[in-house]
């Protein structure tokens, strides 16, 4: 798989995201979206901004307009486009209820719920880990 068919699933990642709960990544009709140039470089272009912005760049990312979990998520998945290595699934939860009262990104759980299973569908995020340890169910 190259590079531009990785930043292909990362957007799907990214449409996912910007179609439920509080719509990250998404504004007025467009959606936040990486691409790969020429020499391999991956960019990300900002929905509301329109900056285009190199994401191996340190500090802050000028035309950025999401917090700092989702540049960290961008990243992950940046990394993810590079590599071929996918995200870890805990991006997307799901989280105790004494945390945040379960509900992290503020999507409301089930909203949340149909991101989780709509991302972690897609090759860019991790499959579960697989234990050999027999269920209580087999036991």
């Amino acid at each position: 798989m190259t590079k531009s068919d990785r930043a292909e699933i990362a957007n799907k990642v990214i449409a996912v995201i910007a179609a439920h709960g509080r719509r990250f990544f998404h504004h007025e009709g467009r959606v936040s979206r990486f691409e790969v140039d020429a020499r391999g470089r991956v960019w990300l272009h900002d929905k509301y901004s329109g900056a285009r912005i190199y994401t191996m760049q340190r500090g802050r990312w000028r035309g950025f307009t999401e917090g700092g979990t989702l540049k960290s998520l961008c990243e992950a998945l940046r990394d993810y486009i590079r590599t071929g290595q996918p995200i870890r699934r805990g991006w997307f939860g799901p989280w105790p209820d004494y945390y945040c009262d379960g509900d992290l990104w503020g999507y409301g759980k089930e909203a949340m719920e149909t991101v989780r299973r709509e991302v972690t569908a897609l090759p860019a995020v991790a499959a579960p880990a697989k234990t050999d340890a027999p269920t209580a169910a087999a036991a």
